[in-house]
């Protein structure tokens, strides 16, 4: 079995050798910057903000805090680090797929000796280390750096493990599902709207969606036993679910296994996805909105409803009738369903350049 594994990886090689010459400059650039957002900031403040070990104990024994939020500031230069490697994530993926679309280059490449499953796998896989990498170097080196400073007393080992497990699911995630969302656009122009379009979308469409339902009368039900104003409104628990820049800025009392299960299984859900989709694409639709008819459809449906309920949301502001808001809602909605499928039809049928 082992034997069997060390073969597979070395008929991979030159595959893997593509993928890394393909994107070698950037591959070298994500650490260093990398390092500017979580080991630099840390050096700053304890090796060169002319702290003492007396200092250090006095300022913890004042300000009453706990060692997580006044030594590490509660994860802050980690977010930091995340938001970093997510836009290199974003990036990579572009590189990868978009662009590899567009200067022609993964017809030569679906002619080469592996699957497409393979050649997926590669890609995943040369991210999956670029970002590992990175996290494990710069978390090592923001540990040494207290190890060695004034606040050495209050070195948590437990901190850097669980900030560079649930950083790792937390980058993993959004690149797998940049992948995926690669995989089913036909050009570099759809990957990059869509993508942002599906980071902003779970916001948006719950904030539209509690609008068009009280418009006309109907209200998300509220958690809890407290007043109006004190309970959670059941729109506030979609958008902290299905929000990826909740995970994203967790700090790290706000880290939960619930949280790390839930980056987990977006990861293999995504990664199962972007494999599947990518074995079976449709070359011939290089340069459309969408590669799959099924993702057409999809996409249709989706940009119809929230134009319509965007327009909807006009409507109550521009016919103020009255029979309340509900009327001047629907007048928009209708109006906005029908310009809409119109737009879309027209986008769909064109190919893009870029």
């Amino acid at each position: 079995m082992r034997d069997n594994a060390i073969a597979w990886l070395k008929g991979m090689r030159p595959l893997f050798g593509r993928e890394y010459a393909q994107a070698r400059l950037f591959i070298f650039a994500v650490p260093i910057v990398h390092f500017l957002t979580l080991g630099l900031p840390r050096m700053n403040r304890w090796l060169w903000g002319g702290w003492t070990r007396e200092s250090v104990k006095a300022y913890m024994f004042n300000s009453a805090g706990n060692t997580f939020h006044r030594i590490y500031e509660s994860g802050v230069h980690e977010i930091a680090g995340r938001y970093w490697l997510l836009l290199a994530a974003f990036v990579l993926a572009l590189v990868q797929l978009g662009v590899e679309r567009r200067n022609g280059s993964q017809e030569l490449l679906f002619s080469l000796p592996y699957t497409r499953r393979q050649i997926f796998f590669a890609k995943w896989l040369l991210g999956a280390a670029l970002f590992g990498g990175s996290l494990l170097l710069n978390t090592v080196i923001d540990a040494i750096v207290v190890a060695i400073s004034s606040a050495s007393d209050y070195l948590r080992i437990d901190y850097f493990v669980v900030q560079f497990g649930y950083s790792l699911l937390v980058v993993l995630a959004g690149y797998s599902c940049a992948l995926l969302i690669g995989t089913l656009t036909g050009s570099v122009a759809s990957q990059t709207i869509l993508t942002w379009v599906l980071v902003a979308l779970p916001i948006v469409f719950v904030e539209l969606l509690d609008f068009s339902l009280q418009a006309h009368g109907i209200y998300m039900p509220r958690q809890g036993v407290y007043d109006a104003y004190s309970s959670v409104n059941g729109g506030d628990l979609l958008r902290a679910w299905f929000n990826f820049f909740n995970y994203a800025s967790a700090q790290y009392s706000d880290i939960s296994w619930t949280h790390a299960l839930s980056l987990l299984a977006i990861i293999i859900l995504s990664f199962a996805g972007g494999v599947l989709a990518y074995s079976r694409n449709p070359t011939e639709n290089n340069g459309k909105l969408m590669i799959f008819k099924s993702g057409e459809t999809v996409l249709r449906w989706g940009f119809v409803l929230c134009a319509s309920m965007v327009t909807g949301l006009l409507g109550t502001e521009l016919f103020r009738l009255n029979a309340g808001d509900r009327l001047g809602y629907d007048i928009g909605f209708v109006l906005g369903c029908v310009l809409s499928t119109l737009g879309m039809r027209k986008l769909l049928r064109m190919r893009f350049k870029y």
